[in-house]
């Protein structure tokens, strides 16, 4: 968990019955997971918990927010639209067995940049994913997801210019269960180069995978961006399972210009 206010709990008595957490990406708020006890289904608990998160949210300077949710599901549908949610498209959760012998694209990874020299490499992941929101911000989630050694980043530049970037988890205090290298938000530059530099950037990501150890790479991709979709399928990515992401307010969260956009908003 990136910022511990973010996260609520209800209680009866000493006993916790009930959660609800967000993440902050500067102007796109992240809400969810929540959750709550079986033996509290259908009194209302959740109802509770959502509006904690999403005033924190908005306190942060969130001015879009959005999450995945179960897609067949309407009660959830139901309930998150009492809230100002509205369902847009369908969101893939898609794999692909990491491959050794790519061809590795020159990439840098976050890790391996001197303290001294990584707010340089925040400074240019900000401009970048500035092009793809205005004020986009994933500088909090690289940062502690490096020093809780649970993700890393991967930068792909051009001379002094970033053009892509992706924000890896992994390991047994990520979301990403065993085996896997999970892409929480991956993003390139708006160029007449983005369809290559997409596929370096994939690529990147299975070589951390593999050097990490893992035996899967996971990308969630939004079905709003056919050309990143596609890419996929064409890298050898198949869907395990499909979902919606729910938006408020009922627009897409990024520019128009930017195509190739992966993010996990789960």
């Amino acid at each position: 968990m990136t910022d511990p206010s973010l996260a609520f709990g209800a209680w009866m008595g000493d006993r916790l019955i009930g959660s609800s957490l967000g993440t902050s990406w500067g102007s796109l708020g992240i809400f969810g997971p929540i959750s709550t006890h079986p033996d509290t289904w259908n009194h209302g608990t959740a109802r509770l918990l959502i509006p904690p998160v999403l005033e924190r949210l908005n306190a942060l300077g969130a001015r879009h927010l959005a999450f995945f949710t179960f897609a067949e599901s309407t009660k959830h549908i139901a309930l998150y639209q009492r809230f100002g949610f509205w369902p847009r498209f369908l969101t893939a959760i898609m794999t692909r067995l990491v491959e050794a012998n790519e061809i590795m694209p020159e990439t840098t990874r976050y890790s391996t940049v001197a303290g001294a020299g990584q707010a340089h490499w925040l400074d240019a992941c900000r401009a970048l994913t500035t092009e793809v929101r205005d004020g986009l911000d994933l500088s909090a989630e690289i940062r502690t997801a490096h020093a809780h050694g649970h993700g890393d980043s991967v930068f792909l530049t051009d001379g002094s210019r970033m053009e892509a970037v992706a924000l890896c988890e992994y390991g047994p205090k990520s979301p990403a269960g065993a085996g896997s290298c999970l892409i929480r938000f991956g993003a390139v530059r708006p160029s007449s180069e983005s369809e290559t530099r997409f596929s370096q950037l994939v690529t990147a990501c299975g070589a951390l995978a593999v050097d990490e150890g893992l035996k899967q790479v996971v990308a969630c991709v939004n079905a709003s961006r056919p050309k990143t979709y596609r890419h996929l399928l064409s890298m050898g990515f198949r869907a395990q399972r499909n979902g919606v992401t729910m938006h408020r307010p009922n627009e897409d969260a990024y520019h128009q210009t930017a195509s190739y956009i992966l993010d996990d908003m789960r």
